[in-house]
């Protein structure tokens, strides 16, 4: 099996802004003033930023990291030119946890990139071990790359409400469940970039979650979910523009109260709206998201987001063993990820290896 590189492929859009800054490259800071302030204009930048950004841009000079592009540096300040520092401080943890949470080969056994599709160049989901395949049915979210919002960032969709998270409790099958999780937010976070680059503007995700079927249960398990919401909030900076929750019952206003402050950080909550099951023009106002163009579970033509399945007993001790090449690297001879909607792909080894975190997409 050929592994991923989380960089994109030579010819696809981001290749030139994400390959590592080299002296001679248009990424370099080794430049004279004028030259750089042009440069960091022209991707995309506005000119408060320009300054913070060079400063960012010096700092990492010489590391092996993947998320180098200026406007990518610019999403660790967080909407506020004057914290440097702080971007400094979430630049380092973000350095610090991708080489060890694993992440290239997670992606690869969750999905495969594709330039074959239509563009942007993304990753697809589509499980590629038994192990994936089995833990696959009982996950909540898909990324749909085809929808996107009015300012054209791609969507998330999260059927939170439907999850049986008694039932991955019972079967232990919470810390498996991340690594879908993983793939989902990075898979987004990449198409943001993606679109971002083309558009030379800083591009950010709705996120959608559907709650219908929530239950004063979740209150006994919310240290469960504070572990989903807790490594986004510091590694996926500045990733969701909106959040938006629907098909909302009356209690879950008082179960919003008590439970958002412990899992949304302030920034986070002021991109939340709460809707009901008439929650179309609402959806469209707020986020952007035509009905017509929502999954067809919520009423519109686009791609499908299944319905997490119950967690059956007994599941969790039936789960595949891992193969030996996921956690010790794939032999010379193993097939590649499946790609059944293109012929070939375009790909390259993996060279990072990454921590298993939780994350929550609305930063």
């Amino acid at each position: 099996m050929q592994l991923f590189s989380l960089r994109p492929p030579q010819g696809c859009a981001l290749a030139g802004a994400l390959q590592p800054i080299g002296a001679n490259s248009i990424w370099s800071v080794n430049q004279s003033a004028d030259l750089l302030y042009d440069r960091l204009l022209q991707a995309g930048l506005s000119m408060d930023f320009v300054a913070p950004v060079s400063e960012l841009e010096r700092f990492i000079q010489g590391w092996d990291f993947d998320l180098d592009d200026p406007l990518t540096l610019a999403r660790f300040l967080l909407g506020n030119p004057a914290s440097v520092e702080e971007a400094k401080l979430r630049l380092e943890e973000c350095r610090a946890w991708r080489p060890q949470v694993d992440l290239p080969r997670l992606m690869q056994r969750w999905g495969y990139w594709t330039t074959a599709e239509k563009p942007p160049p993304h990753w697809v989901w589509q499980p590629q071990t038994p192990r994936a395949a089995a833990v696959a049915p009982y996950f909540f979210g898909r990324c749909c790359p085809e929808l996107r919002t009015q300012s054209g960032g791609p969507v998330l969709v999260l059927r939170l409400g439907a999850f049986d998270l008694e039932g991955a409790l019972r079967e232990n099958l919470v810390e498996e469940l991340m690594e879908p999780w993983i793939f989902m937010v990075e898979q987004t976070f990449q198409l943001c970039r993606e679109v971002a680059f083309e558009k030379k503007r800083l591009v950010k995700l709705a996120c959608i979650v559907d709650i219908e079927g929530v239950s004063f249960t979740w209150l006994q398990h919310l240290s469960v979910l504070q572990q989903f919401a807790k490594a986004i909030n510091r590694h996926y900076p500045e990733m969701a523009q909106t959040l938006t929750v629907i098909r909302a019952p009356h209690i879950f206003t008082w179960l919003w109260e008590v439970a958002a402050p412990l899992l949304l950080e302030e920034m986070t909550l002021k991109k939340v709206a709460i809707l009901g099951h008439d929650f179309r023009e609402g959806l469209a106002a707020h986020a952007g998201v035509a009905a017509a163009e929502l999954p067809s579970f919520l009423g519109g033509g686009g791609e499908e987001v299944p319905r997490p399945e119950l967690v059956p007993p007994g599941v969790g001790a039936r789960l595949p063993s891992r193969l030996h090449y996921e956690t010790t690297g794939a032999p010379a001879n193993s097939p590649e990820p499946k790609d059944p909607k293109a012929s070939k792909q375009t790909c390259r080894p993996l060279s990072q290896r990454l921590l298993l975190f939780t994350c929550w997409p609305c930063r």
